[in-house]
């Protein structure tokens, strides 16, 4: 069987591949919102592949499409923590000034939250966005994890689209789609499927091309826009993760008030919770390079900082984690 999920105009001689990419998602996402349905997509992937990078990408050309200026509103379409949730949702649906955003992006929290409770939010919030957005306004939802296994199967069963992105060295990221649906010929077991998004590309003198991608390249977001997003997210996350890490301290039954005790305990909390340094710092020459941001954050001195920094790379190292970051 042929499905068809976009039918889209391409010119080999004058269009580019990112054109290309543009049309597909106009086709897939946009469209399937005006006929009144909503699309929930998963993102997924290792960290540092790039999943937060692709999905504001996504926005900024969704935006793009809808007459809309991302840079105003990329606070009120990107949820950090469960905590920002009900507030920013409930503007999305009733605001009037935000009539013409219909995206929604719920970034992994599963670092910052217990994880029996980052899946029930989950799955309470895109009921919530299933069951609203029918009657107040169709949504393009994105829950972004590394793992399919991090959201419980009555989400599953929600998705339209599993998105796995990758991206290889000195590359633009990948964004490889994948089409959700039910299988119910056995009506005692049925069972949820996927399978390629594949669809038409009209030709110059009007001839259809079969077209099933592999993936769609998608370029950096606006620089700019980069640095206000990552501002964002560290603004959500650094006080919960700040609390968790001084509860840790409290439990301990050594002298908590040893800054050694401290960065040992820094230091084996984010060598386990790897999806949070991107977060605090970045690769760069090889290591990982801690902001600045990050001394005020934990209350270290410029020297004890740098103690971190020196330690938290041997113990990447140590663990063969430094190459995957």
């Amino acid at each position: 069987m042929a499905f068809c999920d976009f039918v889209v105009r391409f010119d080999p001689q004058k269009d580019s591949g990112e054109t290309l990419t543009k049309r597909v998602l106009y086709s897939v996402i946009v469209k399937r919102l005006q006929h009144k349905k909503p699309a929930v997509m998963f993102v997924g992937g290792d960290s540092g592949e790039g999943k937060s990078m692709s999905c504001l990408r996504l926005q900024e050309i969704l935006c793009e499409m809808a007459g809309v200026d991302i840079n105003q509103y990329y606070k009120e379409i990107n949820v950090f923590t469960p905590l920002q949730y009900p507030e920013k949702i409930e503007r999305l649906l009733f605001d009037k000034d935000l009539k013409k955003v219909n995206i929604i992006c719920m970034h992994e929290a599963r670092e910052v939250v217990k994880a029996k409770n980052w899946q029930s939010f989950l799955t309470q919030s895109v009921g919530d966005v299933n069951a609203m957005s029918r009657s107040v306004k169709r949504l393009c939802f994105m829950i972004v994890s590394q793992f399919i296994r991090d959201i419980s199967n009555d989400i599953r069963y929600t998705l339209n689209y599993y998105c796995i992105v990758r991206r290889p060295k000195g590359k633009k990221a990948r964004l490889y789609i994948n089409v959700m649906w039910k299988d119910d010929r056995d009506l005692e077991k049925p069972k949820l499927r996927r399978r390629k998004l594949s669809g038409y590309l009209i030709l110059p003198g009007g001839r259809y091309k079969r077209y099933v991608p592999r993936y769609l390249e998608l370029s950096k977001p606006n620089k700019e826009l980069i640095q206000k997003f990552e501002a964002a997210d560290y603004d959500a996350k650094a006080g919960i993760i700040k609390n968790k890490l001084n509860k840790l301290l409290k439990e301990m039954k050594d002298d908590v008030g040893e800054q050694s005790k401290k960065i040992d305990v820094m230091i084996k909390w984010y060598s386990e919770n790897i999806t949070n340094l991107q977060m605090i710092g970045k690769k760069h020459r090889g290591k990982w390079k801690v902001k600045p941001e990050f001394r005020e954050m934990h209350e270290l001195s410029k020297e004890e900082a740098q103690n971190f920094e020196t330690r938290l790379n041997e113990e990447l190292t140590s663990k063969g984690l430094i190459d995957k970051l």
